[in-house]
């Protein structure tokens, strides 16, 4: 057993000795062949390294960009939200504003009654203050455009409003309040217009000069 394995070493020797340079030459052959299979697998290696850091750069971007899509989304939905809230509060003040237009057409129709019924009743107070016309006798107290106090034995002074319906005479003719004098004989029919007494008509009778008051100009 023992010269067996001592034969083979001395064999493989033999061999050795017998043809060097081949054998040197295989085994360079196999240490280039080996180390450019190296250098190729390190290559290989770096690209696949390279490869794996796009790989984990591009990952990293698909979650950011993941994040900034579920971000916007979620801001989408917020305004979408807020826009339909803004909907409903715009269709609730345009009904709210639509019963306030139509509760204030309401009023202002009431209020337009009322107040034409209230300057009806007035036109008809006016009518029969009209109507029932007073008259009255005296001298001319006071004079103005738009004004006449007779002073009466009766019933004392009392003031007439002149509108532009009051009839003025003086002596017969028709005349105007300018040309009416204080101490004149007056007769006057008068109605009561808005609680005022409103002369409808002035018959005046010029002072005459053998009978005016002394100091009279």
């Amino acid at each position: 057993m023992r010269r067996t394995l001592f034969s083979i070493p001395a064999l493989a020797l033999a061999c050795a000795t017998s043809s060097p340079s081949p054998q040197m030459s295989e085994t360079r052959k196999a240490q280039s062949d080996a180390q450019q299979q190296y250098q190729d697998a390190a290559s290989a290696q770096k690209h696949a390294t390279e490869e794996q850091q796009k790989a984990e750069q591009a990952e990293r971007d698909v979650t950011a960009a993941q994040k900034t899509l579920a971000d916007a989304q979620t801001r989408l939905w917020g305004q979408r939200a807020k826009a339909a809230q803004a909907q409903r509060d715009a269709g609730q003040l345009a009904r709210d504003a639509q019963v306030r237009g139509a509760k204030m057409q309401d009023d202002a129709t009431q209020l337009q009654g009322q107040q034409t019924r209230q300057g009806q009743r007035m036109q008809q107070e006016n009518q029969r203050a009209w109507m029932q016309t007073q008259n009255i006798h005296g001298s001319i107290a006071a004079v103005s455009p738009r004004s006449l106090t007779i002073r009466s034995d009766d019933r004392g002074d009392v003031l007439l409003q002149i509108g532009d319906s009051t009839a003025v005479n003086l002596d017969g003719r028709t005349a105007s309040m300018a040309e009416i004098r204080a101490g004149s004989d007056v007769r006057a029919s008068y109605g009561v217009v808005d609680g005022q007494s409103t002369a409808m008509r002035l018959d005046v009778t010029s002072i005459r000069s053998d009978s005016a008051p002394s100091g009279a100009k």
